[in-house]
């Protein structure tokens, strides 16, 4: 047998020339129609997820594999149409690199501004005394899953007018979720929305998302908690460096636009 048939022969036998069907290994979690997803874009995937410690859950990974390769499915058939070519897809993606661009650049700003000083966090306390007198703990039950890629994916959840229900309503979507008692703390999120959940119904059901889970309650005890000093000097320092970012953000588009040429079509000028 001459060597050129031999290398041949070799090359059926192992079906290993130019087409290996070998399972994924090393820094290869998942391989789709030879995409490779790698171990540090799955990581890269949770990270960008703030899921912490719910990160090293296998579950957790798993599901975020599933999603990723749900993802890049969608993303090859989305390029077999031609949509990557359409106008609303050219559009999307120059809105998210300037949202990107445009964030780093206050990322950047923001490091330069100082924190406030104790003085500071006292003076907005005695200023702001609402903000830190009608503080609750709220026993909440909660049902709690990520974040669909689509956010109108859970919308079906409207119409629950239980946990239960809506326990039933994400097992018949076959979407994995955790459900547990935990404990809010009003002064977590702005004081409109706090005094929205702390008006609700006794037993209603709401459902909110921090961008990366999306959470339904039922509140099931509430009582108040005095803010002790020290947590009230930090939290205030936390409303405050929000306002000076704010702010500081506001000058910057300000001066930015006294040195940029910017013409408006008639009817779309800004209103004096």
């Amino acid at each position: 047998m001459s060597r050129a048939i031999a290398l041949a022969v070799l090359c059926v036998g192992l079906s290993a020339c130019g087409g290996s069907k070998e399972s994924p290994s090393g820094q290869v979690v998942a391989r789709i129609n030879g995409q490779e997803i790698t171990l540090s874009e799955l990581n890269s995937e949770l990270l960008a997820n703030n899921l912490g410690k719910k990160a090293e859950d296998p579950a957790v990974r798993q599901q975020m594999i599933e999603r990723l390769i749900a993802r890049k499915l969608l993303v090859e058939a989305a390029r077999d149409e031609g949509l990557d070519k359409s106008s609303e897809y050219i559009l999307a993606r120059q809105r998210t690199e300037e949202n990107e661009l445009a964030g780093l650049a206050q990322r950047q700003m923001m490091s330069k501004i100082k924190p406030p000083t104790r003085q500071e966090a006292e003076k907005f306390i005695a200023d702001n005394p609402a903000l830190f007198n009608n503080r609750k703990l709220m026993i909440l039950e909660q049902i709690r899953f990520l974040q669909p890629a689509n956010k109108n994916d859970v919308k079906f959840l409207e119409q629950a007018k239980s946990l239960d229900e809506v326990a039933d309503l994400l097992k018949q979507a076959a979407i994995r979720f955790e459900r547990a008692p935990t404990v809010f703390d009003t002064t977590s999120v702005s004081r409109e929305l706090a005094d929205r959940i702390d008006n609700l119904p006794p037993g209603e059901v709401f459902v909110i998302s921090n961008g990366q889970m999306v959470l339904a309650n039922v509140i099931r005890e509430k009582q108040p908690a005095a803010i002790p000093q020290e947590a009230r000097i930090q939290y205030a320092s936390q409303l405050i460096q929000q306002q000076k970012i704010g702010k500081a953000i506001e000058r910057q588009v300000a001066e930015l636009k006294k040195k940029a040429e910017i013409s408006y079509q008639p009817g779309y000028e800004p209103k004096k």
